[in-house]
């Protein structure tokens, strides 16, 4: 079926050299390149361990305000969200995100944030 897909915030890791360990297939600047959305992919047997590492290195801190952070990843129709401290199976039908969101929101995440976009390989635009 293919590696996974994945976006995750510069910002949202520590330790900036993890995405040395992922193929960077894309990126995405936002805020004059402040943050930057990166698209990896990542093969199947290595996504449990990525996850892993991910979840261990991931901040709660964005410049000098506190601010939690997801990291998502899909193929075909599943979805994986991931925060610092739970990951949440999916699919690509928002009506499965709820708890996810529910719990984004309780870390103070916005709701407009927790869009899990893309989250198709169709839907990919950088």
């Amino acid at each position: 079926m293919g590696d996974y897909h994945g976006i995750i915030i510069n910002r949202s890791q520590k330790n900036r050299s993890i995405f040395k360990e992922m193929d960077i297939i894309g990126k995405k600047n936002i805020l004059g390149g402040i943050i930057v959305l990166y698209k990896v992919s990542v093969s199947e047997n290595n996504l449990q361990d990525i996850i892993k590492k991910i979840r261990k290195n991931m901040s709660c801190r964005l410049l000098f305000k506190r601010q939690e952070f997801y990291a998502h990843f899909y193929r075909g129709n599943e979805l994986i969200i991931v925060y610092k401290n739970k990951v949440f199976n999916a699919a690509v039908d928002q009506r499965t995100w709820k708890e996810a969101i529910e719990y984004g929101k309780s870390l103070g995440i916005i709701e407009k944030q927790l869009d899990f976009k893309p989250n198709r390989i169709e839907d990919e635009t950088y």
